[in-house]
């Protein structure tokens, strides 16, 4: 361990604060994997700012003195060879030794010209005047951001209507496939610098789950010291920062990707543009392609978000201000930057890492939020088709074939018909009618196996399809031809199902005035059956093809198939479920210096060890771990396992016992008692949206909201996340007036929210001081236990890991949901809150240690309502007299 390190804080740092920074600091000087808990208000994003960002300048200062003293010691030493009487021995040792210097002062010179190349960036006046309107705008104003955007908007109407970025007329050369040449390079690979050219000085790939997650940690570098002399840049997807409007339209990743790189080709001679008013306007040669596309001004850009830090937002302002792409502009400055902060998906997703030119050799990787990392790996790593889309793929793949059938080279034609096959199987697999129970779970060597493709060999056939860019080119010919392609589904599948006949009738007799009749409801059905798969992106729908068929690729014992068949072909789907997410997990451990996954709930830290880093090959010596308790003193949190209610009743909402009244009744009897004597906001958590709405309307129809709207405003967690925000200010305003007697002239004291574990507003929201003075977590939430997927990981962890690891995972996966509940309560040192845990399995010793150790120190277990509604009364008439 080294001795005590000097962090550069932005406060003074409570004692847990400076031990986390150490035990951060030491991991990663000693280049261990670390496991690193702290409370949700203990300034856990901070204290990885400052201890990660302390040991980088450190260890850089280190390498370039250790350089420097490495080089004039071999300066040294060659001095003394020359000396030697045997010349020839002197000479070689003075050749090697020369080597040596060369090699360690191309690396110092790496250190000395990123740190020269930021100062002449900061010196540079012409930097600052690339934003024209600079003096206008101040950047770390959200007011000034918001302004920027209505001054801007209209600009950005009118270049839409000209030929900013504007879409070509579709050509049928444009829709054959790219011949593939195995040695080729993909387009997306092109557009990266060679390994070699990148820089090899150590830098932090902090790595979080949402992007205002990420916007957060940037928010806390600028807070502190450092900020001055650290290069941070925010890598994201071209969806979150292409400011093309003609691109920003389409609402498939995958088509922004592709749109992006083709627009990059800028083809010449045939450039037209389509506004948005649907006319086709010309285009001069000059035009084509993306005019934010710009290496000059992208360079430009790219210099001035190394020297002023910049989260996602602001890249995106500067970028539309000077007109220049700020994603191309984010990946060009990866090379100098020090710190690049990137969402889950581009750092723990392989092939997505590679196309944002991340090298993780001998670097550090930070991945904050990592309470449920084992589980977003196998979700970004699953892959699910439905019905729909396998028809979508398989049929406008035969037309898109027959069409330009006598185009394709041989070879190309060859591996498209093996491409429909395998489509045609597994839609044709989804469409056997059998007696099986409507899930099923298939071995990887299993599906194959039944789904009949098993003689093809998956992986050519997969690069055939990325590499000649088949599902661009199937939508390309979908745009064009969509309407023929649309009659073409409709004559062939009414013929399949004996229309034919009476279609040929409507045609014969089809005089103007039948053409307004309505037709008959079998026809009606095909049409909308035709309707439903048009509004499938034909580009989507291969993608997703292929993406699955990429995911039967993986080594037989790392995934297994699930197949649910409905009442509906279309609806019914497969999903690729990934069992072993460390073997996604490896080549991040095996690269890195040193990885660290931080959290505030990260018990059992056994599930990380075992699943996570052992089975990703780390040895148990190289793990560290670190756990600290909450910034707050015990006398201002009360948390308390509710038992019984106040009627006297057993508190049980087990899945058979939580529907009956009597168990609806007492929930709304404590719910009016706890609003009637806690201040300021309540937060209560049911375990899934079913069961709020059915509480909510049983209570709704017995008169209790009336009861408790007397004192708290009734706010309901929306499912929708566009509403979030304007459910959250509205609750926030309710409270704040209510605290204010000048104008709150009711009797109303706050607001009840009513949300959901899991849901929106359990994770990565607060709800400090009056905000969150009560939150209530209304029994224990579960997940389905006859899940499919439930079931066969817990049968994987049970044969792979241990056999307690499957029921160990169960209780987790519950256990983890409650405790980020109660995180939302206390924010700060000074904030104090009652949590209130109703059911009486809560008592039980197993679970109780599954609970923060800050809540287990001042745990008030097996309560009845009475003592527990009087212990709440005595907990905040104390916090009022206090204040």
């Amino acid at each position: 361990m080294s001795s005590s390190v000097s962090f550069s804080f932005p406060f003074e740092p409570y004692d847990i604060q400076k031990a986390f920074m150490q035990q951060l600091y030491d991991c990663l000087e000693s280049g261990k994997l670390g496991i690193f808990e702290s409370p949700t208000g203990t300034g856990k994003s901070l204290s990885l700012c400052c201890g990660a960002i302390q040991w980088l300048n450190d260890h850089n200062a280190k390498e370039k003195a250790s350089l420097a003293d490495e080089i004039e010691k071999l300066k040294i030493s060659i001095k003394d060879d020359c000396e030697d009487d045997d010349w020839v021995s002197g000479e070689y040792n003075k050749i090697q030794k020369n080597l040596q210097i060369t090699t360690f002062q191309k690396k110092l010179d790496k250190f000395n010209s990123r740190t020269e190349k930021i100062e002449k960036l900061r010196q540079r006046k012409n930097v600052k005047q690339l934003n024209k309107n600079s003096a206008k705008y101040n950047w770390s104003s959200q007011k000034d951001i918001e302004k920027f955007k209505k001054d801007t908007s209209k600009t950005d109407v009118e270049d839409t209507n000209e030929d900013l970025g504007a879409v070509d007329i579709i050509e049928d050369s444009d829709l054959i496939l790219d011949e593939v040449i195995p040695s080729e390079f993909d387009e997306e690979d092109e557009l990266i610098d060679e390994q070699d050219n990148q820089d090899s000085v150590t830098k932090i790939f902090f790595c979080s789950r949402t992007h205002s997650q990420l916007s957060q940690f940037v928010n806390e570098i600028k807070k502190t010291s450092y900020h001055s002399n650290i290069s941070v840049i925010s890598l994201a997807s071209r969806q979150q920062y292409c400011i093309n409007p003609s691109v920003q339209r389409l609402k498939s990743q995958h088509l922004i990707n592709e749109q992006c790189l083709d627009l990059q080709k800028g083809k010449n001679g045939k450039a037209t543009s389509r506004a948005d008013d649907g006319k086709v306007t010309k285009r001069s040669k000059k035009s084509s392609g993306c005019p934010y596309y710009n290496h000059t001004n992208i360079e430009h850009l790219k210099d001035e978000s190394l020297i002023e830090i910049k989260d996602v937002e602001d890249l995106v302002v500067a970028g539309k201000e000077v007109k220049t792409c700020p994603y191309y502009s984010a990946r060009a400055a990866v090379t100098d930057a020090q710190i690049i902060v990137v969402p889950y998906q581009t750092l723990l997703h392989e092939s997505t890492r590679k196309a944002n030119g991340i090298d993780l050799k001998n670097n550090i990787v930070i991945i904050d939020e990592a309470h449920n990392l084992l589980d977003t790996i196998g979700h970004i790593h699953s892959a699910e088709v439905c019905g729909v889309q396998l028809k979508t793929a398989v049929d406008k793949l035969k037309l898109y074939r027959d069409k330009y059938k006598s185009r394709f080279a041989a070879k190309n034609l060859l591996q498209l018909n093996q491409v429909i096959y395998i489509v045609g199987k597994l839609f044709g697999l989804l469409k056997m009618t059998t007696d099986n129970p409507p899930s099923k779970i298939f071995t990887l060597e299993e599906f194959v196996l039944t789904a009949e493709i098993d003689n093809y060999n998956l992986r050519p056939l997969i690069d055939f399809c990325l590499k000649s860019k088949l599902a661009q080119k199937l939508h390309g010919f979908s745009e064009k031809y969509g309407s023929q392609i649309s009659e073409e589904t409709l004559k062939t599948d009414t013929k399949k199902a004996g229309l034919q006949d009476f279609l040929n009738q409507i045609s014969k007799s089809g005089s103007k005035s039948n053409k307004n009749k309505p037709e008959m409801p079998a026809v009606d059905a095909e049409k909308e059956l035709i309707e439903k798969e048009t509004r499938i992106s034909v580009g989507n729908a291969i993608q997703t093809v292929i993406n699955f068929l990429t995911s039967l690729t993986s080594k037989y014992d790392d995934g297994r198939i699930l197949l649910v068949k409905t009442k509906s072909v279309e609806d019914s789907f497969y999903k690729f479920l990934l069992l072993n997410p460390a073997v996604q997990f490896s080549n991040i451990v095996k690269e890195s210096r040193s990885v660290i996954v931080a959290g505030g709930t990260m018990q059992p830290f056994s599930e990380f060890r075992d699943q996570l880093f052992i089975s990703a090959g780390a040895a148990f010596e190289r793990i560290a771990e670190f756990s600290c308790g909450h910034v707050i003193p015990p006398e201002n949190i009360l948390p308390i396992c509710l038992s019984e209610g106040p009627s006297g009743k057993k508190l049980n909402f087990t899945y058979e016992m939580r529907n009956t009244p009597e168990m609806l009744n007492e929930i709304g009897r404590i719910l009016m008692n706890i609003c009637n004597i806690v201040p300021g906001g309540v937060v209560c958590f049911f375990p899934s949206y079913d069961y709020e709405k059915l509480v909510y309307n049983h209570l709704q129809s017995n008169k209790i909201l009336d009861k408790i709207q007397i004192k708290k405003k009734i706010f309901r967690e929306p499912k929708s996340s566009t509403n979030v925000d304007q459910i959250l200010d509205e609750y926030s305003k309710t409270i704040r007036r209510c605290k204010n007697k000048e104008l709150n002239q009711s009797k109303i004291t706050g607001a009840l929210m009513l949300s959901v574990v899991g849901g929106k507003l359990s994770e990565g929201l607060n709800f400090s001081d009056d905000l969150g003075r009560c939150v209530l977590v209304v029994g224990m939430p579960y997940p389905n236990i006859k899940s499919a997927e439930l079931q066969e990981k817990m049968k994987y962890l049970k044969e792979n890991v241990s056999t307690t690891a499957g029921q160990v995972h169960y209780e987790n996966l519950c256990l983890k949901a409650v405790n980020q509940c109660i995180g939302r309560a206390v924010r700060h040192a000074k904030d104090y809150a009652t949590v209130i845990l109703l059911d009486e399995r809560y008592s039980r010793e197993n679970v109780q240690s599954s609970l923060p150790k800050w809540i287990q120190r001042s745990l008030v277990p097996n309560a009845k309502f009475g003592s527990a509604f009087g212990s709440i009364g005595k907990f905040f008439s104390m916090h009022k007299k206090s204040q």
